[in-house]
């Protein structure tokens, strides 16, 4: 069984290094980004905040190309032939109107990974963050909330992502980048406004939607903070823009009211370039810790920056 095991994990690493090869070129002749910089007053907005837009990160060509990509994808097409590590929505089994994600698109798909690795988009991160070491990519997630589809609940992301990591102050952030016009008819992403910042004396529950209220847990957040002022943002955004949040900003998003308008992006998540596993981590993250030590493989969590 050993012997198999090993034999199983040294082919998927194999393919997968031939595949961060095929990428480091794709990387290197890419000119995936458009933003070229941060001005101090982007970087102070973010702070301050808890998000922060960027129009046109991303050139609506590439947003199509990324989009196009969706169909084949969620049909079970990966054209690096590697699933991915989560695939929620299946041809012929899930309704046809509730929401798709595939989590760790750049490993099932070169398009996908393009802008997911794309070094311009870490260098915006890193300078953002000033992670001196650099950027890795720790997921991404591949979105699709089609006409009529429910809405996401509340939530922040440093438990999923953050928590598996150590340092933890600061050491994640997201890049939600649009694939299509989105508004609040569409169920663009909600900001809880500095809630990034609120001082907790109690934790709510992680996930979940009590009552029919997407919003309640970024609520009790609130309550337990002692912030009787909430202020939640809704931004429109045109395809290619993008909203980068703070690993403990409180998101979520409403239902898409319309009939025929799809809401598509790709959240990128980033990490801190020189953290480590924490003992125990959860979610997907702890398949791919090794037993004999806490270090992140390359393999599996490639490094967007390097500085």
């Amino acid at each position: 069984k050993r012997i198999c095991y090993f034999v199983v994990m040294f082919r998927f690493l194999n393919h997968s290094s031939s595949h961060i090869l095929s990428l480091n070129l794709i990387r290197r002749n890419s000119t995936i980004c458009l933003k070229k910089g941060l001005e101090t007053k982007e970087i102070n907005d973010f702070h301050n905040q808890g998000y922060l837009l960027i129009q046109n990160l991303i050139s609506k060509e590439t947003a199509e190309k990324v989009r196009d990509r969706y169909q084949d994808m969620f049909d079970g097409n990966f054209d690096t032939g590697i699933f991915p590590d989560e695939w929620h929505w299946r041809k012929g089994l899930s309704f046809p109107d509730k929401p798709r994600e595939i989590v760790n698109g750049w490993k099932c798909d070169k398009t996908i990974a393009s802008v997911a690795l794309c070094k311009e988009i870490g260098d915006l991160i890193s300078d953002l963050m000033k992670w001196k070491m650099g950027t890795r990519i720790a997921q991404d997630s591949v979105i699709w909330k089609p006409p009529k589809s429910g809405e996401v609940v509340f939530h922040q992301d440093a438990p999923y992502i953050s928590a598996q990591f150590e340092p933890y102050n600061d050491n994640s952030v997201t890049v939600w980048i649009a694939l299509d016009d989105a508004d609040k008819t569409t169920g663009i992403v909600q900001y809880a406004k500095y809630s990034h910042k609120w001082v907790l004396n109690k934790n709510p529950p992680v996930f979940y939607n009590e009552g029919g209220d997407y919003q309640s847990p970024m609520k009790d957040a609130a309550k337990y903070a002692n912030v009787s002022n909430i202020q939640v943002d809704d931004i429109a955004v045109k395809a290619g823009d993008c909203l980068i949040h703070h690993q403990h900003t409180w998101h979520g998003s409403g239902p898409n009211t319309t009939n025929d308008r799809p809401r598509r992006a790709l959240a990128l998540h980033f990490l801190r370039g020189d953290v480590k596993f924490v003992n125990n981590p959860k979610y997907i993250y702890g398949r791919y810790k090794l037993s004999y030590n806490n270090e992140l493989e390359d393999t599996f969590f490639p490094w967007v920056t390097k500085k």
